[in-house]
């Protein structure tokens, strides 16, 4: 019963993506479906390695910018539903609902992308701001609101206790005498895996420590062991 009542939704949205753009272009609405369906499931996976990767990741430019294009358009679906005389029928209404329906449900999954970045760089502006390549990682925007919120956090602990203090020691990112000031991600943290092709190689887990990556297998592994495997797609984190 629940399969059948999520395919009619399914197909609820698909009609109304195929009415809106047979209507203003001459887009395939199959091909649109079928593409947004792989969107959603690299948001969902972009979202989950976020989430669980200890280390801040590449901003994904060009999956964000289409699926923000793709949120416009769609508001713009429901304005027209919603301000024509079509939208009158109860088929419209229920149509216009699940498209809301599915915007949110995109939205919360950017907006915590968004988030949980954010709440890496709040941890690790001081690093990120050492680190060039790491920057490269960030968008325009996260990286404007790193240099502000270090900018701020500089101008307020001056305020509060650093101007007090010897010239000397007034430094945020001191690693004088084996003292390390700056926080970092922790890149022995262990993660949880899926692999999705076999690895070329042992992996080197130290200590004389190796294993072998099989697909469809899940590993609990520090991160830093896997991390090329996780950019190189041959792993997904859990």
């Amino acid at each position: 019963m629940g399969d059948e009542r999520d395919l009619e939704i399914d197909d609820l949205i698909s009609n109304l993506d195929k009415d809106y753009y047979s209507a203003h272009s001459a887009t395939n609405g199959s091909y649109l479906t079928i593409q947004k369906t792989r969107d959603f499931n690299s948001l969902v996976q972009l979202w989950t390695h976020e989430r669980t990767c200890p280390d801040i990741l590449p901003y994904a430019h060009e999956l964000l910018d289409t699926i923000v294009d793709r949120v416009r358009g769609q508001i713009e679906v429901i304005e027209e539903y919603t301000t024509s005389g079509d939208s009158s029928g109860g088929n419209a209404k229920l149509k216009v609902l699940f498209v809301e329906t599915e915007l949110e449900r995109v939205k919360f999954l950017v907006r915590g992308y968004l988030r949980a970045r954010i709440h890496k760089i709040d941890n690790y502006y001081m690093h990120i701001l050492n680190n060039p390549d790491v920057q490269h990682k960030l968008s325009q925007s996260e990286l404007r609101y790193t240099k502000r919120r270090a900018n701020q956090l500089k101008r307020y602990y001056d305020h509060r206790f650093l101007a007090s203090l010897p010239q000397l020691l007034q430094r945020l990112d001191d690693t004088a005498g084996g003292l390390h000031m700056i926080d970092a991600p922790d890149l022995d943290e262990v993660v949880f895996i899926r692999v999705l092709r076999d690895s070329p190689g042992e992996v080197d887990l130290g200590n004389d420590d190796k294993i072998e990556l099989r697909k469809g297998n899940i590993y609990v592994l520090p991160y830093k062991v896997i991390r090329r495997y996780v950019d190189d797609g041959d792993v997904q984190l859990m």
